[in-house]
Order: C-alpha cells, then sequence, then structure tokens
C-alpha cells in the first residue's frame, strides 16, 4: 500500500486531469483482431467521469493517443454537465488489440473549444447524422455537409448513442442529392444505422433510392433485414438478399450493407447474407422511410452512417461493437490527478453519485462517530489517570507510620486534592468519614461488627459512585455499534430502491444508469462499518480497562475494611491526654 504508483508522462501540465479508456474490455473477442481508424463513442457519465471537474460543454476535453503525444480527432454529440451524461466521438488509431487505450485530459479552465465534427470522420464517411437536435432538420456531421431537404421524424427519442429519431410509417426524411452521395460505375457504397422497431416481426422501407428505373431498398419485411437492388439497365444487377433470422421488436439492432460490385448484409456486426448484387449509379435524393407508395419504418433510428466505399467486414463489426447501447468494449479506468491515485477518484464519482437522502444518513452516520470518538477519548485519558493516581495514592497508603494511612482528616483532605481521581482514594475517604462519624458519635476501642458494617456500607456506596463514573457515556459507544450499521442500510436499501425506480421509470435497463446509483447507494453502508468497527474496538478496550479498575477497587475496599477492623483492636495508652491528642489517638483507632 505504501509503494509509489508507476506514471507515464504527462501530456500536459495546464491539464491537472486525466483518464485512461482502454479499448480491449469484455467485447475485444468478438471483433476478431485489431481494427484500425474506428470511431468510438466516449459514454461519460457520473459513474465514470467527475463532471464538477471539467468545464461547461467538455471545452477542456481532450483525447489522445495511448503514446500520450497523439492528439485525436473527436467531436461530442452531446455534453450535459447538470444531468452528468457526455458522449464524445473519438477517432481511435485502433481498437482490440491488446493494448488498445485513449486517454482522456480535462480540468483545464483556460482552455478553448477543440472539439471537429468534420475532422472525426475519415474522408470516406460522406454522411453521417446523430440525431441529436431538440429541433429542425437533421444535419450531416462530415464535412461534406449533405442538407436534408425535409423530415417528419420525432426528434428526443432514446436512441442506440444518445439521442435518436422516432418514424411513423408514413414518415420519412429526405436527404438531398449531392456529389458525396453519387455512385458512378466501379464505386461501391456503405451505409448503416442502428433501427428499434416498434414491434416484433415488422415491415417497412429503411432506406430506399431510385431514379431512371433504377432502384435500391434497404427494409424489413417481417423482421427480416433485406437489400433488394432493381436495375433493367445493367444485366445480373437486380436482386434481393435477406436475413434469414427476424429482429426482435423494442432492441435496437445494427443493420449495415456494403454494394459494389458485390453485395452483403450484417445485423450487430455479423453477415447475415450476400449475393452477387451490383451498385446502380445513383446521383438524387436518399430517402429514410416512407418513400411514397411503400410503407415506410415505424420505429426508431439513430447513427446512420453513408460511406463512398465497400467498408471491410472488420469495420462494420467494429463499429457495430462500439456503437452497441451495451458495450463492453471501452474500459474507463480511474482518474489521475498528476499521475496520482484512481482510488482518490473513484471515490470522487461515488461521492458525486451519492443522493441527497444518503448524505443525511452519512451526516448522521458522521455525527455519530464524532460523539463517540469525542467518548473514547475523553473516556480513555480519565482512566489513565485513575489508574497512574491510583498507583500513587497505594504506594503512600502502604506506608503505615504516615498521618494519611492514619486517616488523619487533614492528610485525607490532601490527598484528595492531589490525587481528585483516584477511585481507590475516594473509596479510602469514604471508610475515613464513617470513621470520624462513629468516633464523634462516642464509639471508641475496638469497632464492633455493625460498626464495620456502617464502614462497609460507606466503602459499596463509594464503588456504586465510581462505577458510575467510569461507565458514564459509555451506551454512546453501544448506540453507535448498534445503530451505524443499521443506519447505513436504511440508506443503502432507499438508494437500491430509488435506483430501481427510476430504471423502471425510463424503461431502460443500462450497466451505465444501474451502476452509479447502486455503487453511491452501499456508500452509506460502508460510513455506518466505518464509524461502527472502531468505535467496537474502543469500547470493548475502554470496558476491559474499566473492569480492572473496579476489581481493584473490590480488592482495596477487603483490604481497607480488615486493616480498620485490626487497628480498632490496639490498645489507647493509659494517662491524660490532652484533647487534641485523643482525637489522634481515636483517628488512630
Amino acid at each position: 500500500m505504501i509503494s509509489p504508483l508507476s506514471a507515464s508522462a504527462w501530456w500536459n501540465a495546464e491539464w491537472p486531469y486525466r483518464k485512461q479508456i482502454g479499448l480491449s474490455g469484455a467485447e475485444t473477442p468478438a471483433l476478431g483482431g485489431q481494427v484500425q481508424q474506428v470511431l468510438v463513442p466516449i459514454r461519460l457519465h457520473a459513474g465514470n467521469f467527475p463532471f464538477v471537474d471539467a468545464q461547461e460543454g467538455g471545452s477542456d476535453l481532450r483525447f489522445m493517443a495511448a503514446d500520450d503525444k497523439t492528439p485525436l480527432n473527436f467531436h461530442f454529440e452531446q455534453f450535459d454537465g447538470v444531468d452528468e451524461v457526455a458522449i464524445a466521438w473519438v477517432q481511435v488509431p485502433s481498437v482490440g488489440g491488446k493494448d488498445s487505450a485513449i486517454l482522456m485530459y480535462y480540468g483545464n479552465i483556460d482552455a478553448p473549444a477543440a472539439g471537429s465534427t468534420k475532422a472525426s470522420f475519415d474522408p470516406l464517411t460522406v454522411l453521417a447524422m446523430h440525431f441529436a437536435e431538440r429541433d429542425g432538420l437533421p444535419h450531416d456531421s462530415t464535412g461534406y455537409g449533405n442538407s436534408v431537404l425535409k423530415s417528419s421524424g420525432q426528434f428526443g427519442a432514446n436512441g442506440a448513442v444518445g439521442f435518436g429519431m422516432a418514424l411513423a410509417a408514413d414518415q420519412s426524411m429526405q436527404i438531398a442529392g449531392a456529389p458525396s452521395l453519387s455512385t458512378p460505375a466501379g464505386t461501391g457504397w456503405t451505409v448503416a444505422v442502428w433501427v428499434k422497431a416498434a414491434q416484433a416481426a415488422a415491415s417497412g422501407t429503411l432506406l430506399v433510392r431510385q431514379e431512371n428505373g433504377r432502384r435500391l431498398v434497404l427494409g424489413l419485411e417481417d423482421g427480416k433485414p433485406y437489400l433488394a437492388v432493381d436495375d433493367a439497365a445493367r444485366a445480373g444487377s437486380s436482386g434481393r438478399i435477406a436475413a434469414q433470422a427476424p429482429i426482435d421488436g423494442a432492441s435496437w439492432h445494427h443493420i449495415a450493407f456494403v454494394l459494389g460490385d458485390s453485395a452483403a448484409l450484417f445485423v450487430d456486426g455479423v453477415e447475415v447474407a450476400q449475393g452477387t448484387l451490383r451498385l446502380p449509379e445513383f446521383s438524387g435524393d436518399v430517402i429514410i422511410g416512407d418513400a411514397g407508395g411503400a410503407t415506410g419504418f415505424a420505429g426508431e433510428i439513430d447513427e446512420l452512417q453513408i460511406s463512398n466505399r465497400m467498408r471491410a467486414a472488420e469495420w462494420i463489426r467494429a463499429a457495430a461493437i462500439a456503437q452497441d447501447p451495451q458495450s463492453r468494449l471501452a474500459d474507463y479506468g480511474g482518474d489521475e490527478s498528476g499521475g496520482g491515485s484512481d482510488y482518490v477518484e473513484v471515490m470522487r464519482t461515488l461521492a458525486a453519485a451519492v443522493s441527497a437522502e444518503g448524505w443525511v444518513i452519512i451526516a448522521l452516520i458522521c455525527l455519530m462517530g464524532l460523539i463517540s470518538g469525542e467518548v473514547m477519548i475523553v473516556k480513555s485519558r480519565l482512566l489513565n489517570r485513575m489508574r497512574t493516581q491510583n498507583e500513587a495514592f497505594l504506594d503512600a497508603y502502604r506506608q503505615s507510620d504516615t498521618p494519611l494511612a492514619r486517616m488523619d482528616p487533614q492528610a485525607v483532605a490532601e490527598a484528595g486534592e492531589t490525587w481528585r481521581d483516584s477511585p481507590l482514594l475516594h473509596l479510602y475517604m469514604s471508610a475515613s468519614n464513617e470513621m470520624h462519624g462513629l468516633l464523634a458519635a462516642g464509639h471508641s476501642g475496638a469497632l464492633s461488627p455493625q460498626a464495620l458494617e456502617v464502614i462497609r456500607s460507606g466503602i459499596d456506596a463509594g464503588m456504586v459512585g465510581e462505577a458510575h463514573r467510569m461507565n458514564d457515556r459509555m451506551v454512546t459507544l453501544t448506540l453507535a455499534v448498534s445503530g451505524a450499521p443499521f443506519l447505513g442500510l436504511l440508506g443503502t436499501v432507499v438508494g437500491i430502491m430509488i435506483t430501481f425506480g427510476a430504471i423502471a421509470m425510463a424503461g431502460d435497463v443500462n450497466v451505465n444508469t444501474i451502476a452509479p446509483g447502486v455503487a453511491a447507494a452501499l456508500a452509506t453502508t460502508v460510513a455506518g462499518l466505518l464509524v461502527a468497527i472502531p468505535v467496537m474496538f474502543g469500547y470493548n478496550q475502554l470496558a476491559t480497562r474499566i473492569k480492572e479498575l473496579t476489581a481493584g477497587m473490590e480488592v482495596f475496599a477487603s483490604g481497607l475494611v480488615g486493616r480498620i477492623a485490626l487497628r480498632s483492636t490496639q490498645p489507647v495508652p493509659p494517662g491524660p491526654i490532652a484533647a487534641a491528642d485523643a482525637q489522634d489517638l481515636q483517628a488512630a483507632a
């Protein structure tokens, strides 16, 4: 635990924090190997990123390659510091390799915004739509800037990545034809889109392009994705390929096709059909959804991307895995401060996720811990003084020829000032008071059993008082030991209940929404145990010391009564004595 943590070189000292994001997570085997130049969505939320340390809008975020020297192109689909949700698309050099990783820097209050949507996409991507707009028309995020002529879809739907767009069967989006979207002879085309059908076994057109007797359709029939091409002018170009199994409704699926001198259809990154279809020449508009006369797709779509070449199967598979709502490709490490500890940043992240109810319970537990700590400190110091003063008093008491040993009132009073915290001295003073009371009542000579019983009663009363003094406020420690864990458990149960209630309302089960809430809910139980465990040890240690002091009082009380009885039997010298001398002798008796 005390060994130094290794840290790599820091890219720029003006950025105080960074996070390492591995790209070789649990999804790596599905990639089938390392894939180069992939646009990966980095999903940030309260569970993996301290938004409080970032600037508004994420202007201070920078992404570096694993060498900590090469800046990476990126852009934000959304950055909401209030709801603590952000999605950054980063063009990473590779994914799936043994050491694939990137570094995210943040925290520079003077950093200008640096993300660029146009630079994030490679030149082969000619259209990319995130559907993150809240009004107006969807826009193309690539540098080609393809325009949407009209759209009747509804913004604000929960997408596969961020927000998406909802379409009814009679709704569509029309993308204007442009040189970047044209398909001259000898070229290729790749289209990829996330879809969530409104129902199982759904049918409808997802994408349609047609002109001069040529037609291309990507759609669903009874839930089965298909690609159909009709080009009467080119022999062997017409035909259809389709998946054998339907996709289920109400779940997101990545559907893609590549088309050039051959065709292949992919579902969730897996090739499900292939054929000898050839790409027709197009230069006109692209229709998403209802194409007029054909029933459009009913459901939600997200992340529409079109490339002007035939992408490799590995590239499509990597895109599907990286963009999946449940993706585990990215492994979000802890946050470092100048090469510092991940543990501290994890604690900060958990603290940011704790609810108001949780903080109230943690505050009560901390208050209980502070009170218990004060009790243990005060009580420990008192017991230390009692033990030390007991030893000093016993040294003086065992010297039989001293005024204190003879219960001289002045000597006893002086001892009370010197060893005021000694329980044994207090018992001795109780016995002395009873002795002087008996003498004042006329008792002299050997003490009767009844007189000794009176003295014993006074000593017993003193023992009860001393026991109360030693055990005072110990009940506070027992309450902390038993109550703090139950308060923590209450906070955990309430936090988990709130977390699952929010998931039920959202209707979307996602580890990124569950993990922060559950982890933060457990923080109250941890707080309760952190208080209860040391208080338990402290209570047991104090109780043992009190028991030892109590046993010492019982032994001393028995010996003191015996000593008084023995001294009272000693004869008083005859002859006339002064009143003061008689009083001293009676005290000695």
